[in-house]
């Protein structure tokens, strides 16, 4: 008798942190094209496209649903990140995410940057293209483009920014409350089975 009480308080405590696990913040992933254009410098060419994605937990936003977390010298935790364009690519370990901008609950800007510290970079990190890195570096502003240089073609390649967010599958809560109800269920039909035995 006390250890199908003991069964039936451990189903219903799965089925509750369950239920929580899946309210739990989900990733964002963003999706990002890049072309350089004629205000590049001359030493890249235009028309060069560049993509990649980053990806970010949606804890992150801020509670009202507005405003902008993050700066452009400390980053923000990023969960994957890949970019790639002239022939240099970057993810997780050598880029990071600088800002969101949240709108009504809704990324509406972002900026990400490289992690490349070289002593001559005045801003830190996501402004070495300011600064004339010697090795391969970007700063972007997902409204306003992306800034890249590297060690072969000193100055800046530029380009505007096509983005969208990936849409992420949420469990809706009817959904959650069924599961929930249900294996708190089961856990009801075995303690009757066993009072009957």
């Amino acid at each position: 008798m006390i250890i199908q009480r003991t069964l039936t308080r451990v189903t219903a405590a799965l089925a509750l942190t369950l239920a929580a696990m899946a309210a739990d913040a989900i990733p964002v992933t963003v999706d990002f094209t890049v072309t350089s254009n004629d205000v590049s410098n001359p030493s890249y060419s235009t028309g060069v496209l560049g993509s990649g994605y980053f990806t970010f937990d949606d804890a992150l936003m801020p509670t009202t649903g507005n405003g902008l977390v993050g700066n452009p010298i400390l980053g923000l935790p990023t969960l994957d990140l890949f970019f790639e364009w002239f022939g240099v690519s970057f993810d997780e370990s050598t880029a990071k995410i600088g800002t969101l901008s949240f709108t009504d609950g809704v990324l509406s800007n972002w900026s990400i940057g490289g992690n490349y510290l070289p002593a001559t970079c005045g801003f830190l990190r996501y402004a070495c293209t300011s600064s004339g890195g010697t090795s391969p570096d970007f700063d972007a502003l997902g409204s306003g483009g992306v800034g890249f240089t590297d060690a072969q073609r000193r100055g800046l390649a530029y380009g505007p920014v096509q983005w969208s967010v990936r849409s992420a599958s949420v469990p809706e809560p009817s959904t959650l409350a069924l599961f929930g109800l249900s294996v708190m269920t089961l856990g009801l039909v075995r303690r009757r089975r066993s009072i009957r035995l």
